[in-house]
């Protein structure tokens, strides 16, 4: 009977002690937000490529920097934690001047932004490839779908990520109207290593109608250059 007893106790602790492993080893990731780790002082700093259209072949170049920082974690209205980001800007990365602020947190598995008193929900845990949400879910905005269109190694230039994910947000051209092709990339550990976005309207007359010519818009591409933690 002893036997048996110790028998069943071993049994019973090696079951207790495999099953502690496999729930640290296989702890959901939507518990560990590594694609977009938040935590006061880290800090990213971004090339800025942008151009702006005001008219058929009239059009401004601009190179600058951003760098982002997180300076603050507090409580929002729901008790929720909540991290303040201070975004500078720079021609010369001497020089820092505050562009603007907004917020962010994990909640429900998901990274929401405030900014301009709009919050967007810009990534979705766990990431996995075609996970698909609606990014205006907490906003009046009409309803617009992210998709992760990509999981793994991504190059930015020379830069290799060993673990990223592509979230596109609008892929659309109808090569007479307009063109929207909007992206983000998430490195794991790291967080917004590129946002691309350019958002065209093309010239409607019957003169230039589908001949692509731009009309007005936006192209501006953020790639990450360095990141750390103060």
């Amino acid at each position: 009977m002893m036997k048996w007893m110790k028998w069943i106790f071993l049994m019973a602790s090696t079951f207790y002690l495999l099953s502690c492993d496999w729930i640290e080893r296989e702890q959901p990731e939507s518990f560990l937000p590594r694609f977009s780790p938040l935590q006061v002082g880290r800090f990213w700093v971004y090339e800025v490529d942008e151009r702006v259209f005001f008219g058929e072949d009239d059009f401004e170049d601009t190179r600058y920097y951003y760098r982002d920082e997180i300076t603050e974690e507090f409580l929002n209205e729901q008790g929720q934690a909540a991290f303040r980001v201070i975004r500078q800007k720079s021609l010369d990365r001497q020089v820092w001047v505050n562009e603007l602020a907004f917020g962010l947190r994990i909640a429900d598995n998901r990274l929401i932004r405030l900014m301009d008193n709009l919050q967007e929900i810009r990534l979705v845990y766990p990431i996995r490839l075609l996970g698909e949400w609606d990014s205006n879910a907490l906003n009046s905005r009409p309803s617009e779908s992210f998709t992760i269109e990509q999981v793994g190694s991504y190059s930015l230039g020379e830069r290799v990520f060993p673990s990223a994910a592509l979230v596109r947000h609008m892929e659309d051209d109808d090569m007479i109207t307009f063109r929207d092709n909007r992206y983000e990339v998430y490195a794991e550990n790291i967080g917004l290593v590129e946002s691309y976005s350019e958002v065209y309207r093309y010239c409607s007359r019957s003169d230039c109608l589908g001949q692509q010519i731009i009309q007005s818009g936006r192209f501006i591409h953020l790639k990450l250059m360095t990141h750390g933690i103060l």
